[in-house]
């Protein structure tokens, strides 16, 4: 029997006011007033210190980014460094994981595995590289392998909070005041720099959850954050 989950769309918001409703959808899928979530958003420009974030992975001042306008705020995912921004698609799956896969680790291969298989729907080839989460590409211009998509999860009550970022055409200049995820030797992409033509982000989250029920054996349908908490602060 397929298990039935709800997404929401918060469209173009802020790290800050995303993650007090993620909380809450958080608290409420704990005491199971709320079904099992796909939460999607984009994000102004930002970087999320994870719990794993080494300093030197920063490479501007707070007053630097500033400049740049971009945040900065420490996050409670695992994972070192990351940026978010306008054009990249995040998805925050907040849900009890262990009612779909044996383990954290598979969640995490199974979540690759969403986003290869919808990178494969617009004719990218994804891939895993051993030992780092996340889904990689080779990128045509430079022929180097590439980060497309990173990966950051915390639990806490057996269910899940944060998820998956996907680069579709972000400004990669803004990447350059980090070391992406701690990893100096491989960079980052988007599926733009691809060669992907401009995807509009409605349609690649429909494709998403198309990918995401057929690898965990779902039903997600459409809710609004009013009918499911108060997110005014």
């Amino acid at each position: 029997m397929k298990k039935d989950l709800i997404w929401i769309d918060l469209g173009l918001i802020s790290y800050e006011d995303a993650f007090v409703i993620q909380e809450q959808l958080h608290k409420k899928c704990v005491t199971k007033t709320c079904p099992d979530t796909l939460l999607f958003q984009e994000n102004y420009p930002v970087i999320t210190l994870g719990r794993g974030t080494h300093e030197q992975n920063l490479l501007l001042t707070p007053a630097e980014l500033l400049d740049q306008g971009i945040a900065l705020t420490a996050v409670s995912r695992g994972g070192d460094i990351s940026y978010h921004g306008n054009g990249q698609f995040i998805v925050s799956p907040i849900l009890h994981f262990d009612q779909y896969v044996k383990g954290a680790h598979q969640y995490v291969r199974c979540l690759e595995q969403v986003v290869i298989n919808l990178l494969a729907h617009y004719q990218l080839k994804g891939k895993r590289i051993k030992g780092r989460s996340g889904v990689w590409v080779v990128e045509p211009e430079t022929g180097e392998e590439k980060k497309v998509s990173a990966l950051g999860i915390a639990v806490s009550h057996g269910v899940t909070l944060h998820g998956i970022s996907i680069n579709v055409n972000p400004n990669l200049e803004h990447f350059k005041a980090i070391i992406p995820c701690g990893i100096a030797d491989k960079g980052v992409t988007s599926m733009e720099a691809c060669g992907c033509p401009p995807i509009n982000l409605p349609d690649l989250r429909d494709q998403f959850i198309l990918a995401f029920d057929e690898m965990f054996g779902s039903n997600t349908t459409k809710r609004t954050i009013d009918e499911i908490v108060s997110h005014k602060r």
